[in-house]
């Protein structure tokens, strides 16, 4: 019985402590998602000209994306505002000891992107459009 447990709870403990890891590989994904669709959200929302986003942009996204994600060296995050939208592109780059000791899992697996795109209109504006072209049509 001690021949057989000191094969399986080695492997047992491996497997708790990679499910663990994979979970926190999951949540960084979520949080870089969530962080980049705030931050589009947010920056529609503040300022009506596009050079005020987009400086607006440029000064919060790293206050936004910050050092809260687990075994990376940074994020690098590319934000652009035009009259129609607002596009954020964000990459994240995992390290793991398993590229490096073992060698069996390459690290372009691990890297994790996003782009988000969010309008750039006012829903108050198209409503009151809306309302005037119908006035016009049933005049």
């Amino acid at each position: 019985m001690t021949v057989e447990a000191a094969f399986i709870v080695p492997w047992v403990v491996f497997i708790i402590v990679w499910i663990m890891y994979l979970g926190y590989f999951q949540y960084d994904r979520c949080l870089l998602f969530q962080d980049n669709y705030s931050l589009a959200t947010q920056t529609a929302a503040r300022i009506d000209t596009t050079e005020g986003k987009q400086s607006w942009l440029d000064s919060h996204k790293a206050g936004q994306l910050g050092i809260k994600y687990m075994a990376t060296r940074s994020v690098q995050c590319t934000g652009t505002v035009s009259s129609t939208g607002i596009q954020i592109n964000s990459a994240l780059k995992v390290s793991h000891p398993l590229t490096y000791h073992a060698g069996f899992i390459p690290s372009s697996n691990w890297d994790i992107s996003d782009e988000v795109n969010a309008d750039n209109f006012s829903y108050t504006k198209r409503l009151r459009l809306f309302r005037t072209g119908m006035r016009l049509i049933g005049n």
